[in-house]
């Protein structure tokens, strides 16, 4: 039951990022392009500049399987190297 779970949780989480994360997702994703939830069909409006960079963020985190703080070590790392 919990594998199923992860599955549509990866699932869902591709789909509101617009890329798949899984083998699995991708498949999902091929039926189902569009994001997830009761807004998932409404027409897009023009992102603004924070939230293109917000979904870039969010998609790094997604595909690495890391948190928050873990990120911004990481990426305090770099910028001091």
């Amino acid at each position: 039951m919990a594998n199923n779970t992860r599955a549509r949780r990866q699932a869902r989480l591709s789909r509101s990022l617009g890329i798949a994360l899984t083998p699995k997702a991708a498949k999902y994703l091929e039926r189902r392009p569009y994001g997830p939830g009761e807004h998932g069909r409404a027409r897009k409006k023009q992102d603004s500049d924070y939230a293109v960079r917000l979904r870039e963020k969010q998609r790094l985190r997604a595909q690495y399987g890391i948190r928050e703080a873990q990120m911004t070590r990481v990426f305090e790392e770099a910028r001091r190297t």
